[in-house]
């Protein structure tokens, strides 16, 4: 049976990496002894899968560039070649919306080869399908819980009181296989990311639901959680890591601008967007107009415009002409080699990260560590700890390719007793969620509490220029939707620490504030937020802004938002209700 299961995994695994080649515009490379070890792994679950012996939870690590997506999604599409069936649909969630084009565009190959359908569905979307539609869907952390949790489905008023599909998400998960994607990443400051999704994931594998926990660095802590509420039904997989030469050298200084060679193919990653929008424009005024940046403060259509074009130069061979500046949000969601990394330090799992992206292709790399850097926006003792474990280029060369080495390093910054603190700290927040879990009930109204997947809240501010809008009123406009998916900057920030929202909206100080009033057709019909302060409080319970500014340029310029005209206090918080979520 293995054996059988081991042959069509290797087929499909094989059409999966032309299919996806071809899509790039690129010659297939296919090493024939990562395409075995990709089968027997696939081959192994879908073993176990098929014995019908009830639900599982499946931890499939390896490197970055291992290949994992090429195997849990032929654990998927195997049924087809197959004609043996062990789950009805596939969702691949996602932990940030990063992450979601990349895979939406390789997924969407994977099923055309099989004629599979693939969607989306997910606070991005302009109709949401509340998981509902494609056999297989892509998706986010936030919408996939908050379906599963009831506070995310289709809801409509039935005789003066309000009903839905509250339970049948949950009913569709427990009949899908579910793949939480570079699931390391919805680890935050509190351990509350970890602990709400391994709650998830075994609640649906104890009801005989297949799940996977696709990741590169997990450590030993994270993957407790999942052991604790699973038990027995656990599958663990490893994929060996390609042969990588990157060349890791430890700077224990500030980088610094004129650290940066002006040479092509080169990545360099700083903390924060301020010290991005600094390094950026230095690196444009020394080394020309072949420096990009992307960072979270950028409107969404220019971040995929920068991604779009890195993407095109790529295919043509091109990208050796470009120096990208990033911030965390190029540690995900970037399936491109560089040759070179200049990085400040980070936490050690975003440190391993950062370094995976240079060298993917199998060609001599090198990777410039500094570590002389302000803690913020990390945790202070996490920095040390990191600091101390890469004072060594050799030990954090071991981990770069082993899932085992790398959890040894990973156990070191994040052992028991770091881990118990930094749990401490979201107790209220996940004791919350669990009498919301308890409370839930099949063919109920969902309990009136607030379930919290992280200790932190989204607000979608929308940046569009006094012509983007046309007036349809006294205080009322109109903007295409189009225009304004496009325009939106998606600001994060912890409960009990608004600042960075109050710096942003500080920055807006003189652009007009509207609310979206609602949609039809291609436009979204907006109202304006009258006073003020009136204006800042129903955004915290809105979840969004629509700014419009006379000269957007005052605010805003190719490397993002201006946040150093933000100024680094802001006013006291306005006691944002702790239970509200800024966009789902």
């Amino acid at each position: 049976m293995t054996g059988d299961l081991s042959s069509v995994a290797k087929e499909v695994i094989k059409r999966e990496v032309e299919g996806w080649a071809q899509a790039k515009g690129k010659a297939p490379s296919l090493d024939e002894h990562v395409l075995a070890r990709q089968a027997e792994a696939t081959a192994k679950i879908l073993e176990v899968f098929y014995d019908n012996s009830g639900g599982r939870l499946v931890f499939l690590e390896g490197p970055t560039g291992s290949g994992k997506t090429e195997v849990f999604s032929a654990l998927f599409f195997a049924q087809w070649r197959l004609g043996r069936w062990h789950s009805g649909r596939l969702f691949v969630v996602e932990p940030v919306h990063a992450l979601l084009r990349q895979m939406r565009k390789r997924l969407g190959v994977y099923g055309e080869l099989f004629g599979v359908g693939v969607g989306e569905d997910h606070g991005e979307v302009a109709k949401p399908t509340y998981l509902y539609t494609a056999p297989a869907t892509l998706t986010t952390v936030d919408s996939y819980v908050y379906g599963y949790l009831a506070k995310r489905v289709d809801t409509w008023l039935e005789r003066g009181a309000e009903t839905g599909r509250y339970t049948l998400p949950v009913g569709v998960m427990m009949n899908s296989f579910t793949v939480f994607d570079e699931a390391h990443v919805i680890q935050d400051e509190v351990f509350l990311g970890p602990r709400v999704l391994a709650d998830v994931a075994c609640f649906l594998v104890k009801a005989g639901a297949y799940v996977a926990v696709s990741t590169a660095t997990l450590p030993t802590a994270f993957r407790k959680l999942f052991e604790e509420r699973c038990g027995e039904r656990i599958i663990s997989v490893q994929l060996p890591g390609r042969r990588r030469e990157v060349a890791v050298e430890i700077r224990e200084k500030e980088l610094a601008g004129d650290d940066v060679e002006c040479e092509g193919g080169t990545l360099v990653v700083v903390n924060t967007v301020r010290r991005a929008r600094e390094m950026y424009k230095y690196l444009r005024e020394r080394c020309g107009r072949g420096v990009r940046v992307v960072h979270s403060l950028m409107k969404r259509g220019d971040r995929d415009g920068v991604v779009d074009e890195l993407a095109s130069l790529e295919e043509r061979g091109d990208l050796e002409e470009v120096i990208l500046v990033g911030t965390q949000a190029v540690e995900v969601g970037l399936d491109f080699s560089f040759r070179r990394l200049y990085t400040e330090l980070a936490p050690l799992d975003a440190l391993i990260q950062r370094i995976g992206r240079v060298g993917r292709g199998g060609q001599r790399a090198e990777a410039y560590v500094y570590t002389k850097v302000e803690p913020r926006p990390y945790i202070d003792v996490v920095m040390k700890r990191t600091a101390e474990v890469v004072r060594s280029a050799s030990t954090l060369m071991e981990g770069l390719g082993d899932v085992d080495k790398t959890r040894e390093l990973l156990d070191v910054v994040y052992d028991d007793g770091l881990v118990e603190e930094l749990s401490k700290r979201g107790d209220e927040f996940y004791l919350e969620t669990v009498d919301y879990f308890y409370k839930l009930h099949l063919f109920a109204l969902p309990p009136e509490e607030e379930p919290f997947i992280r200790p932190s809240f989204y607000i979608d501010v929308y940046l569009l220029e006094k012509g983007d809008v046309k007036a349809v009123g006294e205080g009322q406009a109109e903007a295409k939707l189009d225009l304004l998916y496009k325009s939106r900057i998606r600001i994060s920030a912890k409960f009990g620490e608004e600042s960075r929202v109050e710096r942003v909206w500080l920055l807006l100080d003189r652009c007009k504030k509207y609310r979206i009033k609602d949609v039809e057709d291609d436009f979204a019909h907006l109202e304006l937020l009258e006073a003020v302060g009136q204006a800042e409080g129903a955004v915290y319970r809105l979840g969004h802004v629509v700014t419009v500014c006379d000269n957007l340029a005052e605010v805003y310029d190719e490397a993002g938002l201006r946040v150093e005209g933000a100024g680094e206090s802001a006013r006291p918080s306005k006691g944002r209700r702790r239970g509200s979520r800024g966009g789902v």
